[in-house]
């Protein structure tokens, strides 16, 4: 598995060597986060400690007319994949999205939906969003709105199995961006801050989880795309940092000034590179 991903990776980084103008609306490619963070909270915990990264290979099809861009991909634990880790077996997953949106003069409307299908099937959900977003000016703002429905009644946690309410959970997320033109369609500079509140019945939260500061850097070569990002992670409220999806939280839950709650200002970084058809 490990050769595998380096592989692919490295194929990723040589694609411009087969760049080419047209294209079907088809990409394929791969992301990696250094850090997975989801609403605040950590996917995985690592087993060497802090929070553990993961990769993303994915293929998508998008129709610009339509507005219309269907993806599909794949969300494993970077311990599982570069240290053969077992541990995230479960945790690993499958992920689905199909999206929408319009633009009429200056706003854009859109809307979708992502399907989490997670090995352990307790943790498969979906979440339905509707964002608006107001463009061609020097700070654009943007709201999203999404909403959580989970395809299982009970979950486990440390061995233990709990009830869960459904269609209460929902996250309501505001922010502004502005990107500069580094070299017209060739590079852009993306910089924004986007703060999240999550209430969520499954983890008996609610308030601000998530502040994100971030700059991206998108860079296009014939049909490849190559981004790199940074983001400054403030969560405001304790419970948002050791929330987990992590199967086994006995050992986080029984120390809660350890070392998840104390990481209350997170860095990660994010990269990766897609071929279009």
């Amino acid at each position: 598995m490990k050769k595998l991903f380096i592989f692919v990776f490295i194929s990723f980084l040589a694609m411009p060597l087969f760049a080419s103008d047209k294209g079907l609306g088809v990409s394929v490619g791969m992301d990696y986060m250094s850090k997975n963070i989801w609403r605040g909270m950590p996917v995985f915990v690592s087993p060497f400690g802090g929070i553990d990264g993961a990769f993303f290979p994915f293929v998508s099809y998008e129709n610009e007319d339509a507005g219309l861009s269907v993806r599909v991909e794949g969300e494993v634990a970077e311990s599982y994949i570069i240290d053969s880790n077992k541990t995230y077996k479960e945790n690993n997953a499958i992920n689905f999205n199909v999206d929408y949106s319009n633009k009429i003069d200056m706003v854009t409307i859109g809307g979708g939906a992502w399907y989490f299908r997670v090995k352990d099937n307790d943790w498969s959900y979906s979440t339905a969003y509707v964002s608006f977003a107001l463009e061609d000016i020097i700070l654009s703002p943007i709201l999203i709105l999404n909403w959580d429905y989970y395809f299982s009644d009970e979950y486990s946690m440390g061995g233990v199995k709990y009830k869960r309410e459904q269609g209460k959970d929902f996250y309501i997320q505001l922010g502004i961006s502005h990107t500069f033109d580094i070299a017209a369609d060739v590079a852009s500079l993306k910089l924004g801050a986007l703060a999240g509140y999550f209430n969520s019945e499954v983890f008996d939260v609610k308030g601000i989880s998530d502040i994100d500061l971030s700059a991206e850097l998108t860079v296009k070569q014939g049909a490849v795309t190559y981004f790199a990002g940074f983001h400054y992670l403030i969560i405001p409220k304790k419970e948002f940092s050791y929330a987990s999806f992590e199967l086994d939280l006995t050992k986080v839950a029984s120390d809660p000034e350890g070392v998840l709650v104390k990481d209350r200002n997170r860095f990660y970084a994010t990269f990766g590179a897609s071929y279009s058809f």
